[in-house]
This record gives C-alpha cells, sequence and structure tokens, in this order.
C-alpha cells in the first residue's frame, strides 16, 4: 500500500524518525492509524445503543444540571470553540 502525505505531515514523519522513538516512518504510521483507531472506538462507545439508552442518558444529564453540576453556557461555548480549533489543526 503506497500512502501519500502533505508536506507538512512528511516532515512530521521525518522528525519523528530523527528523534529516536520509531526506526522507521511505517513505525509512525502504524502508531498514528492506532490511535486514530483507538479514537473511534472511544467515539462509538459513547453513542447509545437504542432510544431507551439515549433517553436514560438525557434524564441522567438533567438531574446533573437540577443539581448544579452544569456549567454556563459561556464556559461550554469556550470549550466548544477550543474543541473546534484543535479539530482544524
Amino acid at each position: 500500500m503506497n500512502v501519500s502525505l502533505t508536506p507538512e505531515l512528511e516532515k512530521f514523519v521525518t522528525k519523528e524518525v530523527h528523534s529516536g522513538l520509531y526506526q522507521t516512518a511505517s513505525e509512525v504510521v502504524r502508531a498514528g492509524l492506532r490511535r486514530l483507531k483507538e479514537e473511534r472506538e472511544i467515539r462509538v462507545a459513547r453513542i447509545p445503543a437504542s432510544l431507551d439508552e439515549l433517553e436514560a442518558q438525557l434524564v441522567q444529564a438533567v438531574r446533573s444540571l437540577d443539581a448544579g453540576k452544569g456549567v454556563s453556557g459561556e464556559t461550554a461555548f469556550r470549550r466548544l470553540r477550543k474543541r473546534i480549533k484543535e479539530a482544524r489543526g
């Protein structure tokens, strides 16, 4: 399998190999793919399996908010903006 990388990613891979942490570019790419796979599995695990599970999660969230365990709207939006910025690189 051949993979094309952007110049920026190619520099990153080269830097990782030169750091001594990895011996080859393939090892760097495999490590990155393993991480991507792990993150995807974590996201999938968070998705409710049924409407009943979704409803239970929503009820739990409302109870948490009623108990004062929530965050302000501004804090929530600040966190979202940060996550979006990080996702865009």
